[in-house]
């Protein structure tokens, strides 16, 4: 019983987030998704549900971006830019950064910076999506 009380809610706390984003018009992120299911995850099945949770999560987020902006990104690769501090989801790109656009995605743009790429999600210029491609060092 005390299982099904914790699955009842814990769906329902991932669901109610997830219109809560889409009323916002936000995409939801790969660390988003990866934190509710982890959460869920947890609740339900202990550790092991928490791991596989947060793992399934992170895809699940992460597919705000689509494959084929990703492998755009990956072949048409832009020289690195400079920023000061963490870059993550949600961090806004200042104007001074120059984001190059996606053939056949008018929603994104890239950049790179610290050895990575990220995908800037034009209207607001927020960060929505890094992949985990890390970048070669240019000698």
């Amino acid at each position: 019983m005390k299982k099904l009380i914790l699955a009842t809610l814990a769906v329902f706390t991932l669901g109610s987030g997830t219109v809560l984003a889409q009323d916002a018009g936000v995409a939801v992120g790969g660390t988003a998704g990866g934190v509710s299911g982890a959460i869920a995850g947890g609740l339900i099945f202990g550790p092991i549900g928490a791991v596989i949770g947060g793992f399934t999560g992170a895809v699940i987020g992460a597919s705000a971006v689509a494959d084929t902006s990703i492998e755009y990104a990956r072949l048409n690769p832009t020289e690195p830019v400079v920023i000061e501090g963490d870059v993550d989801v949600g961090y806004v790109v200042p104007d001074t950064i120059e984001l190059h656009v996606i053939d056949g995605d008018p929603d994104h743009a890239y950049f790179y910076t610290n050895d990575r790429l990220y995908f800037v999600e034009l209207e607001g210029r927020t960060v929505v999506y890094s992949p985990g491609i890390v970048v070669a060092a240019q000698e």
